[in-house]
């Protein structure tokens, strides 16, 4: 009997001492880099020229970050063609579109495409950056694709 009261107490204790609400984590260490060959993407805090633009109107609901992508191969002959960005739901399969960013062959990269500042669900648990990019040189108009992960 007196086993079992210390056992109840210690399991009582232990409910006491956990936090009651648990909320997603963000994007821990900002910035966050993911790199390849051809891209360097950084996912860090909001920019916005508009302060009121860099903070989340619902902490609990999603937080705003900023995004920049940088060509860092050697090659001068890369044009950009479309940008997207995507999230997770939890419980789903489904990605969502946060935002996307299509290139017209006259509008440069250099020195690198800036997002200011986009909001992400909390409870998302990765980010997805998709680069379409092609040579400008390439005959065959073949286009690249990388996909980058974040994990949050």
């Amino acid at each position: 009997m007196k086993k079992l009261l210390i056992q109840l107490s210690y399991v009582g204790l232990l409910l006491s001492l956990a936090p009651i609400c648990s909320y997603a984590e963000s994007l821990e260490k900002l910035p966050a880099t993911e790199t390849s060959e051809q891209w360097e993407i950084v996912i860090g805090k909001p920019n916005a020229m508009d302060p009121s633009l860099n903070k989340s109107g619902k902490p609990d609901l999603y937080n705003v970050y900023s995004m920049v992508i940088n060509n860092i191969s050697n090659k001068d002959n890369v044009e950009l063609v479309r940008i997207e960005v995507y999230r997770d739901h939890p419980n789903s399969t489904t990605e969502y579109e946060l935002f996307t960013v299509d290139y017209e062959g006259n509008k440069p990269l250099k020195p690198a495409l800036e997002h200011h500042n986009f909001p992400l669900y909390t409870k998302a648990s990765k980010l997805i950056v998709i680069v379409t990019w092609a040579e400008k040189d390439d005959k065959t108009d073949r286009k690249y694709k990388e996909q980058f992960v974040f994990q949050q």
